[in-house]
């Protein structure tokens, strides 16, 4: 004969199970779930790791592990160090800044957000204007340059986060540079990287989506050089001597640019297609380290 239990009703032994069987998250330690960016600071060995869900883990020497939460549910798209401090930021994927550092408390280091910020266009302006594509800690550990998807740059002081509107690099100023034929083919598009000279700290490569890149002085506020590679634009890294650029773009190439006072007007110096001359997947990064012979 069976026998039936009301709706609601729970056994003795059902209030037991629950009670000695109920788990309550205490720590969570090792690889995060849902890696979204990621960073590193080689003069301090910290890498970091945010996620989907809006979290960022700090991982240091072996058992050194930090974790913070951003209040908003989003995406973590980009993390950047400020060179040489216990700081970092990120973007995440709803166009919001954050600034993270390592403070103690209580004889414990947590990881602490200590400020945030989204950039605000002038009224009328389309989202595109302030969308942030590219970001670059200057080395100065005082600026942070925003390329955004309407083409501009903008330059924020930090940790404070102020706008140094005077210092900003227009799409205008930028397309007034370069010659008109090259603006005539194509639209430069959205900022797809940014690099510091690491011999010049005045000095930066802007990279558009189309393929252009412009070494543009910060302390000038002028384009010293414009280089116009023809295909997709991936990646940009600038040699450790100062002298050269690397791109990598969306054919599965490479190129090796010359950096000088004047413009290049013929094709790259070295280019390289290390798969071959077929369709192949963008190399989406490309960064050249120093070995130990140099």
């Amino acid at each position: 004969m069976k026998r039936f239990r009301r709706h609601g009703q729970e056994s003795h032994r059902d209030r037991l199970k629950q009670e000695l069987f109920q788990f309550n998250k205490t720590v969570e330690h090792g690889f995060p779930h849902q890696p979204s960016a990621l960073g590193y600071c080689p003069s301090l060995q910290l890498l970091a790791i945010g996620t989907r869900s809006g979290a960022i883990k700090l991982y240091g020497a072996p058992g050194v592990e930090f974790m913070g939460l951003h209040d908003e549910n989003a995406a973590v798209t980009q993390v950047h160090f400020l060179p040489h401090q216990v700081e970092l930021v990120t973007l995440l994927d709803d166009n919001s800044l954050h600034m993270w550092t390592l403070r103690a408390h209580n004889g414990i280091s947590e990881l602490l957000e200590i400020g945030r910020f989204t950039l605000t266009g002038p009224p009328g302006a389309p989202p595109s204007v302030t969308r942030v594509t590219a970001v670059l800690a200057h080395s100065s550990g005082e600026l942070l340059l925003l390329g955004t998807e309407g083409g501009h740059v903008f330059i924020v002081e930090v940790p404070g986060f102020r706008e140094l509107e005077e210092r900003n690099v227009s799409l205008d100023q930028v397309a007034s540079s370069v010659p008109d034929d090259y603006i005539g083919r194509r639209n430069l598009e959205h900022v797809e990287a940014l690099q510091e000279n690491p011999v010049n700290p005045n000095q930066v490569v802007i990279g558009y989506g189309r393929g252009l890149m412009v070494v543009w002085d910060l302390e000038r506020q002028c384009s010293i050089q414009h280089i116009p590679a023809t295909q997709q634009l991936e990646s940009v890294w600038w040699t450790e001597g100062g002298g050269c650029i690397l791109s990598s773009h969306s054919d599965g190439s490479y190129c090796r640019w010359t950096v000088g006072e004047e413009d290049v007007n013929d094709e790259e110096e070295k280019s390289d297609i290390p798969y071959g001359h077929f369709p192949c997947k963008a190399i989406s990064k490309i960064i050249q380290l120093p070995t130990a012979e140099g």
